[in-house]
């Protein structure tokens, strides 16, 4: 009897224990479902019937814009004739409801102009000629910059970065994750939230020069060999294969699981729905949040991932790591936080890398890149580009992705009132206002790149791009704050991936007999 008792003790407080320990965690859906962050009033569900009501008239206007330059400068920041007519005139009066339409046709033309300048580098060059080719272009909420120099004096300074995306204000926090780091802004204070959630991602899953990262690393081309027993190049052309093969490596590194073939392509819809997150608020409730709803049953999906491989004591030890002021009540908030970033920027830069060198290396245009900008000149052979990869793996991912960057801008704001130059028109905007920097057009800089629409895998100034958010790997690599936390991830998950699937192992190893040096 006593020891049925103290058996029946001990389950207790084994549930109990279990019960807190759920209490610590909480719950995905209470953070899927919290109140939604500032909603403009051309956002609002009342204007949604408004939209489709107007819809024909809306498309007429949006394709004249999207085909007209001057058209589309007038819908974005005024016509000379109408100045008040306009996005930016919007923006600046905080998008009330009643100019909903200046945004409705502005988004309808920049859609029409994506689809007729060969995906996002085209669309920013027509938006560039379009305002005359100065320093600086609008679109969106905010003011985009472009010249090398400018990006980096912004990528070398302390960002005041807000919930934005493509320089529109993100859907937060049924959308994007609230919190992300590529949301919070840094500075100078070493314990800011930015630094500290920096630091604790470097500390337990991005350090290159630990033993566990070297360890999985090495183990990773045993786990290829097993999921992928008889590799071939044009496999990757499967992208469905492509993106399960890359969640798997990427889940391998960071957290030391190889996920099943099924979590393999539920984790790949981080890539599948990139363009879901680049649809403002207005949009979302065109459609009814359709596209909201797809990505929380992603969010939801991938925590479940985590608690499928009991991973929970990890967030739990990363949460109380964190300064207090930054800990989550709530540890699953900050899991989703940590997956997002995973999924948004690991998993989808690394398929989207991968994606273009698997283009390249069979001398083809990626399916969303700007084919009119990217000439192979006189790599114009599957062969000699094995060849070049061979011969450098490093500067050949460096040059396939100055040319088709995986993140080709990002959006930070104004730390002071600035005056910039749109269609020959001085015009003053406010401190705060959402300001973007568009890597994509840097890392054409004729200087720097000459003949910059051309793979030359041999550029003297290849570390010089700005495509890992800085200059990664030059002499002043040092001065970029926000450098990408995940740059040797991707890059060392880029190579194990065409090191099986090319077989150049084999080749590196012969080279090395030779005493060759790659």
């Amino acid at each position: 009897i006593l020891g049925m008792k103290m058996e029946q003790a001990s389950l207790l407080g084994a549930e109990e224990e279990k019960a807190e320990q759920e209490k610590k965690w909480g719950n995905i859906d209470d953070v899927l479902y919290a109140p939604l962050g500032p909603v403009s009033g051309d956002e609002s569900w009342w204007l949604v019937p408004f939209f489709w009501l107007t819809l024909p008239i809306t498309l007429i206007a949006g394709v004249i814009g999207g085909l007209c330059q001057s058209v589309f400068v007038g819908y974005a920041i005024g016509f000379r004739c109408l100045p008040c007519d306009g996005l930016l005139p919007s923006v600046l009066k905080g998008r009330p409801w009643y100019l909903a339409a200046a945004l409705w046709r502005f988004i309808v033309a920049a859609l029409v102009a994506l689809a007729t300048n060969s995906g996002r580098l085209g669309l920013y060059l027509w938006e560039k000629s379009a305002f005359g080719n100065h320093e600086h272009w609008y679109h969106g909420e905010g003011c985009w910059c472009w010249s090398y120099t400018d990006c980096v004096a912004v990528l070398k300074s302390n960002q005041a970065r807000k919930p934005a995306f493509g320089c529109v204000k993100a859907c937060m926090p049924d959308l994007f994750a609230s919190n992300i780091l590529i949301f919070l802004p840094n500075s100078d204070a070493s314990e800011c939230e930015w630094a500290a959630i920096r630091r604790a991602l470097h500390e337990h899953l991005l350090d290159h020069t630990t033993l566990t990262y070297s360890q999985r690393l090495a183990e990773l081309k045993s786990k290829l060999e097993s999921s992928w027993p008889s590799p071939k190049l044009t496999d990757l052309n499967d992208k469905t294969f492509l993106r399960m093969l890359v969640c798997q490596c990427v889940y391998y590194m960071l957290f030391g699981i190889w996920v099943s073939d099924d979590d393999g392509k539920t984790l790949s819809g981080w890539r599948s729905n990139a363009s879901i997150f680049i649809i403002p608020r207005t949009f979302q409730r065109v459609i009814f949040n359709y596209g909201i709803k797809k990505v929380q049953t992603l969010r939801r999906n991938t925590v479940d991932i985590i608690r499928k491989h009991q991973l929970e004591p990890f967030f739990t030890k990363m949460n109380e790591s964190l300064p207090a002021k930054y800990q989550r009540s709530a540890t699953v908030k900050l899991c989703d936080e940590i997956l997002f970033a995973a999924g948004f920027a690991g998993i989808g830069g690394t398929c989207a890398g991968i994606e273009t060198m698997t283009a390249f290396l069979q001398v083809k245009i990626p399916d969303e890149a700007s084919k009119n900008h990217i000439k192979f000149g006189e790599y114009d052979t599957p062969e000699k580009m094995l060849a070049a990869y061979i011969k450098d793996p490093d500067a050949y991912i460096r040059e396939s992705f100055r040319l088709d960057p995986p993140v080709t801008s990002c959006t930070t704001s104004l730390t002071e009132e600035k005056v910039v130059t749109l269609d020959g028109r001085q015009i003053t905007l406010p401190e705060g206002m959402l300001y973007n920097y568009t890597q994509s057009i840097a890392n054409r800089d004729p200087e720097l790149f000459p003949d910059s629409d051309y793979f030359k895998p041999e550029r003297a100034n290849l570390k010089k791009a700005l495509t890992w958010n800085g200059a990664w790997g030059a002499d002043d690599e040092h001065e970029f704050p926000r450098l990408c936390p995940g740059r040797y991830l991707s890059v060392d998950i880029v190579k194990a991936v065409f090191a099986h699937a090319t077989g150049c192992n084999r080749e590196l190893v012969r080279r090395e007999e030779r005493g060759a040096c790659c």
